[in-house]
């Protein structure tokens, strides 16, 4: 498997008129209707110009010009993704019906979608829940902290850059604020903790109550990793996604390792639920005439070793110190993100499913570092890994999350929907956040680094941010990114046959995907998750999916007599609502091998 480019470099943002796929208002002007977002025209009809895709060629079609399209009964094969690419509809399950008109039989067969079901093998408990649930409640708690920074004072405010350096001394006390409980109104307890590190960047702090060693980190532990976090961590998110404001003008990012951190869940939680391994508190960047628990100032929280299980869980030295340096890179974006939209800009919150995903984003590019760093064979356990060992605590997850969402992007379950971009007011599930790093991660190659930093360094939010930072409309990104999923590494293809539009350019998703099966077929059960289901001339598919997501089928055209003309349409009959946005990616593949 080829490695992964070096940290940071990406190929460059690609032609956003691009002579192969049109914007969503594009292709209605150009292909049909002037009026996108009117009442759409009759299935099977078009009021424009009608076209077809060549070999290797696709478009992103808004569902009331779809049927402009021709594909002429040549034997051909096509990827066909139906998609609902919003943030702001109702969050509900949408039925719909895909039809492949074929003459008069267009709709002679009606052909279900079976969801598919996992095999009990690839099933675990799902142990990211507790901490999600605090992601959840902090992030719901930064809207009313947003409200309340627009008042706070203007020493209040200001990045890191430019703020003057105070002194810092080793082995000094603090006493902190640390969050105990927010299963109802939350709950704070006082800790002392002693200063064990400073470096350029970073302070970290251990509670007088954590284990003494061997038990808990010796100061020369403590050391190790906290140069991990200032010499490369620090310097990953910063470069990558802006700096972090400095209210309390040290010049640090505080890291407070406390045991009140273990005890927000309980021994039985971790077993069912996992527990909390560190988070980032929002009411720390205001006054405390305004939050009086806050610390004013930056505070990464993380919990402690314990092998004893004495305050919950058990956790050993080597597994809390390998959790931390994931988490931080995680928790340090949601930092970033927060003071550069609310603190600096005046602005609100940055929307869950975007700010989400960019913190997985951040949790890549540490797993890229040590990639770079420990090239292959080296550094792995196994000559065989595809990740060095210190690139697992950061790439496994988005790589488990990711596979779950293409396994099954339509999901209507309720405990575990799919979505990349319509989380309505959720913490978003391990599937909703492994899609939205995916569609970041496309994003990321299609553009550059920098869109990262665009998407922190604003005061915009959710779609409008996204579209501000990249220059074209999210409908014909996540049409383009939907083609992508699939039609990137196709079977017996040259990549660099496929238009830039359609590719992933860091990461090859098939071949990663089926190294995980190779390696781990418990859990990743299928060499690649995509199932493309077949949508023959003269039938329609009815099914259902999320706003904020897509599914795949494969038409195989009729070597002769009538083309065919796709519609997409709601189940009911009538017009999909408008904040649907309704579209579907349409890919001409060069062999029916290809898209199976």
């Amino acid at each position: 498997m080829a490695v992964p480019g070096p940290l940071l470099s990406y190929t460059p943002m690609r032609s956003l008129w691009s002579t192969l796929v049109l914007g969503s208002g594009l292709v209605a002007a150009a292909a049909c209707s002037n009026d996108s977002t009117g009442p759409g025209h009759p299935n099977g009809t078009c009021s424009g110009t009608t076209f077809s895709l060549a070999s290797l060629e696709g478009r992103v079609i808004a569902a009331e010009d779809l049927p402009c399209l021709t594909i002429p009964a040549d034997g051909g094969t096509y990827v066909v993704v139906p998609q609902f690419p919003t943030a702001s509809a109702t969050l509900a399950p949408v039925n719909f019906t895909l039809t492949a008109g074929s003459g008069s039989a267009a709709t002679a067969r009606v052909v279900p979608v079976a969801r598919r079901v996992l095999s009990p093998t690839a099933l675990r408990v799902d142990l990211g829940r507790a901490q999600r649930n605090l992601d959840g409640f902090l992030r719901r708690r930064e809207h009313e902290v947003a409200a309340a920074a627009r008042s706070a004072p203007p020493s209040a405010r200001g990045p890191l850059a430019n703020r003057v350096q105070a002194d810092v001394v080793l082995q000094s006390p603090r006493t902190f604020h640390v969050l105990s409980d927010f299963s109802n109104n939350d709950t704070f307890k006082t800790d002392t903790a002693i200063l064990k590190y400073t470096g350029a960047h970073i302070a970290i702090y251990q509670s007088q109550n954590a284990p003494a060693p061997p038990n808990g980190f010796t100061d020369a532990e403590i050391a190790a990793f906290g140069n991990t976090f200032d010499q490369d961590l620090y310097q990953i998110d910063v470069q990558t996604f802006g700096s972090a404001t400095d209210i309390d003008n040290n010049g640090h990012v505080i890291v407070l390792m406390s045991p009140i951190i273990n005890h927000l869940t309980t021994a039985n939680t971790c077993n069912t639920q996992g527990f909390i391994a560190s988070f980032f508190d929002a009411i720390d960047l205001l006054p405390i005439t305004q939050y009086p628990n806050s610390n004013t100032g930056e505070i990464f929280y993380t919990l402690v070793p314990d092998p004893a299980g004495t305050f919950s869980c058990a956790h050993s030295k080597d597994a809390t110190g390998e959790l931390t340096t994931s988490t931080f890179i995680h928790e340090f974006q949601h930092m970033i993100s927060f003071g550069q939209h609310a603190i600096i800009r005046d602005g609100n919150e940055e929307d869950s499913w975007l700010n989400e995903g960019l913190s997985h984003i951040a949790e890549e590019l540490g797993s890229r570092y040590y990639e770079n760093k420990f090239p292959p064979p080296t550094g792995r356990t196994d000559a065989d890994q595809v990740f060095p060992d210190s690139s697992q605590g950061f790439i496994s997850g988005d790589l488990y999350n990711s596979w779950h969402f293409l396994f099954d992007p339509t999901s209507t379950d309720t405990t575990d929907k799919a979505s990349v971009s319509n989380w309505g007011n959720g913490d978003g599930t391990l599937v909703q956040r492994g899609g939205s790093w995916l569609f970041l991660r496309w994003l990321g190659d299609q553009q550059d680094s920098t869109v990262y930093g665009r998407l922190d360094q604003t005061s915009l939010t959710g779609v409008p941010n996204v579209e501000a930072a990249s220059g074209s409309s999210f409908q014909t990104l996540f049409g383009e990114f939907a083609l992508a999923l699939y039609v990137d590494s196709l079977p017996g293809v040259a990549r660099s046959s496929i238009p830039s539009e359609f590719r992933f350019t860091s990461r090859n998703l098939r071949a990663l995907y089926g190294k995980e099966f190779e390696r781990n077929p418990g859990t990743f059960t299928v060499e690649f998750p995509i199932e493309s289901k077949s949508l023959a001339p003269g039938s329609t598919r009815s099914s259902s999916m999320y706003p904020g997501t897509m599914d795949f089928y494969v038409l195989n055209a009729p070597g002769s007599g009538n083309p065919v003309v796709l519609t997409f349409a709601p189940a009911s009959g009538s017009t999909f609502n408008s904040s649907l946005h309704a579209q579907v990616s349409v890919f001409h593949c060069p062999s029916a091998s290809a898209c199976q």
